[in-house]
């Protein structure tokens, strides 16, 4: 009998030690013809995808068993190829979600799965994930943006039907597009308000979630910087508190670090570049007082900144106050100066001789072109994502009272 206590005993206190508990992914997918293939559980480095795990998926069904230190959003990559040389069209599927400590389930339909292709017509319903509280925390908030999200893709095919369709049709440039581009940017920029507005809501709710920290981030790190110094500081306050003293918050500082000088407000940065007749010049030396000026970043192997050419070309040509400053990031000097001759880009031209992988960029934060911005009068930041429609709903309302 005391043999039997002291086990109990014993048995007990092993079970309100503290346990190290892992994750369990039990996956399984419904359809009438599910190849077989494998399941990779994948991370997003900065400069790397880092696979954390694999299984082989049978009948639809596969298991993922590991342990991570916190939270984090992962991907799961579905490949049925045979072959890896063969296209992944039609054959590989990703899913993110947050990864936690815990058992979880994930079901879905294969036919209906998220595909690294978008395709028309295909229908796409993500797989239900449970077992997650960081994944539930994140649903709620896709479920709360849903109709923002929803609208502003309708105005997408909008854009594609009503604008950029007909546009590129009417060769013979019989009709103005231009006050259906301005609605139609008028509309997206007042759900994209209310968007980011729920965003910030959340944050301030779920300040210690790696959910919330995420968005934060995902605000912080555009092509351009939409967000005055003022309220950078104070949007990165919400969090502080509750992550103080981790990695996380380090690497949210050295985020804030770089895009605060390019915060609406400030003062342009000054950087060596290159005229057309091959001299290095300041920047400051283009740029004219007491003007709007819209600094182009654009190359000639840039499809989407040679479409926006002509468009700058009518601009050019319409509004004589308003100063175009076209900065390249050619590599390639006489590239440059044959896409300037084809285009017939008459206003000001500059280069950044060190390309966009060079340090020069770096100073304006320039991950991709074509990135348009506006300064102020006094050399301010002062507009963002300044291309198309919402250039000319600027212009119209800033020149045409």
């Amino acid at each position: 009998m005391k043999k039997l206590c002291l086990l109990a005993a014993l048995a007990t206190l092993a079970a309100c030690q503290p346990q190290e508990k892992g994750y369990t992914i039990k996956g399984t997918l419904t359809g009438d013809s599910i190849p077989e293939g494998k399941v990779y559980l994948q991370k997003q480095l900065p400069f790397e995808v880092m696979r954390i795990d694999s299984a082989v998926m049978e009948h639809g069904k596969f298991r993922l068993q590991g342990q991570i230190n916190q939270p984090e959003m992962y991907t799961l990559y579905i490949d049925t190829r045979t072959n890896p040389q063969e296209s992944p069209r039609g054959k590989v599927f990703v899913t993110n979600f947050y990864l936690e400590n815990s058992p979880i389930t994930i079901e879905g339909e294969f036919d209906c799965l998220p595909s690294i292709y978008w395709t028309p017509d295909r229908k796409v319903i993500p797989p239900v994930i449970k077992g997650s509280a960081t994944q539930d925390l994140y649903q709620q908030l896709l479920t709360t943006l849903k109709p923002y999200s929803d609208s502003l893709q309708a105005i997408d095919r909008q854009f594609l039907e009503e604008y950029t369709k007909p546009m590129m049709a009417d060769r013979e440039h019989k009709k103005d597009y231009t006050d259906i581009g301005i609605n139609l940017v008028t509309k997206q920029a007042d759900y994209q308000q209310q968007y980011i507005q729920k965003v910030k809501a959340f944050i301030q709710q779920n300040p210690s979630s790696v959910v919330a920290l995420d968005q934060l981030k995902a605000l912080f790190s555009g092509l351009t910087v939409n967000f005055n110094e003022k309220e950078i500081t104070e949007m990165k306050s919400w969090i502080t508190d509750a992550w103080q003293g981790t990695p996380q918050l380090a690497e949210l500082d050295s985020m804030v670090n770089v895009i605060t000088p390019l915060a609406l407000g400030n003062k342009y940065i000054d950087i060596d570049v290159e005229n057309p007749d091959g001299k290095s010049v300041k920047l400051a030396s283009l740029i004219p007082s007491g003007k709007y000026v819209l600094l182009d970043f654009w190359a000639s192997w840039c499809g989407p900144c040679r479409a926006e050419i002509p468009h700058l070309v009518k601009v050019n040509k319409q509004y004589k106050d308003f100063a175009i400053i076209s900065i390249s990031v050619d590599e390639k000097r006489e590239e440059w100066l044959k896409a300037l001759k084809e285009e017939n880009m008459s206003w000001t031209q500059a280069r950044i001789a060190d390309g966009i992988m060079g340090n020069t960029v770096k100073k304006y934060n320039i991950t991709a072109v074509p990135t348009c911005i506006v300064l102020d009068p006094e050399g301010r930041f002062y507009k963002v994502n300044m291309r198309g429609p919402a250039l000319d709903k600027f212009l119209k309302e800033t020149y045409q009272h």
